[in-house]
């Protein structure tokens, strides 16, 4: 059997519309995909009470939350969606985005990322940990919510979350 240029052309274009797709979904998807190595973080609060001062530009009249943040990190987009996933809870905050080469940080040492600093109205360091207890950002119990809910009771749990476990990249 003979087979007409026609479909050796049309065999030739499903091949290479399907490398395509393969070549596509592996960059855009699987690049990030990795075994995450069960990773340990000790989060110390000394630092970031620390920045506070050179945060704080007025007394505030609502809680401040510093979200600290690497653009090379894989973990990032985890943070990304729940920070938008949670965004009616922080409504009634304002917030800062650090990243890892912001002037303000420095001699301030973050272990990790990512990771959030909540103080309240009277600047005293309500929350400094991960997200949340899952493996990435979103998962597992929602610290960010709890902490919120406390201080809008007018109780400052002060609570440093010294170890996580998860999905973070080394500073």
């Amino acid at each position: 059997m003979i087979l007409s240029s026609n479909t050796y052309a049309l065999v030739a274009i499903v091949v290479f519309w399907f490398g395509s797709s393969v070549a596509a979904l592996w960059w855009f998807e699987y690049r990030h995909w990795g075994s995450y190595s069960e990773q340990l973080i000790t989060f110390d609060s000394q630092p970031i009470r620390d920045l506070y001062p050179i945060l704080k530009k007025d007394a505030l009249d609502r809680p401040l939350i510093v979200h600290f943040k690497d653009d090379d990190c894989p973990c990032e987009r985890y943070r990304v969606a729940h920070v938008k996933q949670i965004a009616p809870v922080l409504l009634g905050t304002e917030q800062i985005v650090l990243s890892r080469h912001s002037s303000l940080l420095q001699g301030v040492t973050i272990p990790a990322t990512p990771a959030v600093a909540i103080w309240d109205k009277q600047g005293a360091l309500a929350y400094f940990g991960p997200y949340s207890s899952g493996m990435s950002c979103g998962e597992g119990f929602d610290f960010i919510d709890m902490v919120l809910g406390k201080l809008a009771q007018q109780e400052n749990p002060q609570w440093i979350n010294n170890q996580g476990f998860g999905c973070f990249c080394p500073w």
